[in-house]
């Protein structure tokens, strides 16, 4: 394994929901603004972090965005399972599916929250919007399709002691390349950005969850690959390359 991605896979969050949310909003409390993404095994692959032979300008900065974010939470059981077999230690659930509803209803009580989407198409957006404020309660003040870019001129302004969410659903390695290179933005709006890959897809309704026996048997990734073959057997696929990397010394 090389040593970037050693280093991507030394920064992952090792604390559970609880602590880890508790993490994240003292760090967002304390700079102002705050930086979170996931990672999955699938993404290592599809973008090529296991590659000491191959270079590219989406590589780098996908590396560097990894590392600059202020967390980096696990995603995915062959993660998981990468972890273990060269760390020796278990890692978390902290998937972007179930962490976020949880995150979202573990904000300190009496404490204001507002929601900003981007990402996804204008339908989905749309409906996660509506599903946002009626399943947590907080506003969404805008709401944005992830084929353009973002029109910052359109976001209000924060007001004091509210706790921002910014939610880039863009897709990877889109979503965190795109933060980092408006991380100025970010710090000005003061935003508590998590890069949420297809979680408004699950809000939208546009795919739905594995039933809940599957997500606890941990085959979760089977449901998607086969309700949609088109979007997401690419990345079952590549996670059979998890194979190669437990039988490696």
């Amino acid at each position: 394994m090389n040593k970037n991605l050693m280093q991507i896979l030394s920064s992952l969050a090792l604390a559970d929901m609880k602590n880890t949310t508790k993490d994240i909003l003292r760090n967002y409390e304390q700079k102002g603004y705050c930086i979170v993404h996931f990672l999955y095994f699938a993404n290592i692959i599809l973008n090529k972090l296991d590659r000491e032979d191959v270079r590219s300008e989406k590589k780098e900065a996908l590396s560097e965005a990894l590392l600059s974010g202020d967390f980096l939470l696990p995603d995915g059981i062959a993660l998981r399972l990468l972890y273990k077999k060269h760390f020796r230690k278990e890692l978390p659930n902290l998937n972007g599916t179930d962490f976020l509803p949880y995150f979202l209803s573990h904000l300190p009580k009496g404490k204001k929250a507002e929601i900003l989407l981007y990402g996804a198409t204008d339908e989905a957006v749309r409906k996660s919007a509506a599903y946002i404020e009626e399943t947590f309660g907080y506003p969404v003040l805008y709401a944005q399709d992830g084929f353009k870019e973002l029109d910052w001129s359109r976001v209000p302004p924060r007001q004091d002691g509210v706790i921002r969410i910014l939610l880039v659903g863009r897709g990877s390695p889109l979503q965190e390349i795109w933060t980092e290179n408006n991380r100025e933005k970010i710090e000005t709006m003061r935003c508590l950005v998590f890069t949420v890959g297809g979680l408004l897809d699950f809000w939208s309704g546009t795919e739905k969850r594995a039933p809940v026996w599957m997500r606890k048997m941990k085959i979760e990734w089977l449901y998607r690959a086969l309700s949609n073959p088109k979007k997401n057997f690419k990345k079952t696929l590549v996670s059979l390359r998890l194979i190669q990397f437990l039988i490696k010394k």
